[in-house]
């Protein structure tokens, strides 16, 4: 005789809808806390009206410190980009720093994007001092766009240590549109807790 097979939990989702402080975030290991074990969490912060650097990273750490499996967290990149008012046109007509590279840093409120110039398809050997010009810039989030570009060990060494970089001077390091292999490769490359890995697009 063959005994049930326990059924998986359905996940326990948490939207917030204020803002992500250190005092929400706070709030928010407390309710995971109490949770089964057994019990997925998901995180939506889509709908928050704000955040700070602090809030943010407390968040980040409670999902590294659970695992992926046991915390998710999703909407940080749409409610980034719905609070900066980032759209098509704001970015192309965003100042913007080009280089010889091939790279191109666009600077939009409190945000600094780094793109491939053109649309066109690079690699990433020569991002470090694209990355350093963005973080240069003192916005408070810098995303890197990875969407025509192809990931060198070069380049994810200079993402890890971009992402110290941001993480000491108190900036947000966004990464996005990479593939899931990219991404789990970004996620165990010694990332600090203010960086943000989103594989799916930062504008849809």
């Amino acid at each position: 005789m063959h005994e049930p097979v326990p059924s998986r939990r359905e996940p326990q989702i948490l939207t917030v809808t204020e803002p992500v402080t250190r005092d929400t975030a706070t709030e928010l290991v407390a309710r995971v806390d109490r949770l089964a074990v057994s019990t997925p969490v998901v995180i939506d912060l889509t709908a928050i009206p704000d955040f700070d650097t602090d809030g943010a990273a407390a968040l980040v750490g409670l999902q590294e410190s659970y695992g992926p499996e046991r915390v998710t967290i999703v909407g940080l990149r749409q409610a980034t980009a719905r609070l900066i008012g980032i759209d098509d046109q704001m970015a192309a007509h965003a100042p913007e720093q080009r280089t010889a590279s091939g790279w191109v840093v666009r600077e939009m409120r409190a945000i600094a994007v780094v793109q491939t110039m053109d649309d066109l398809q690079r690699n990433t050997d020569d991002l470090e001092p694209v990355l350093d010009q963005a973080l240069a810039t003192g916005a408070a989030i810098v995303v890197v766009d990875l969407r025509r570009a192809t990931v060198t060990r070069p380049g994810l060494e200079a993402i890890a240590f971009a992402s110290s970089t941001a993480a000491l001077r108190g900036q947000e390091l966004l990464v996005v549109n990479v593939d899931a292999a990219m991404g789990e490769r970004l996620r165990h490359a010694g990332l600090s807790a203010t960086t943000y890995v989103a594989p799916e697009p930062l504008l849809d």
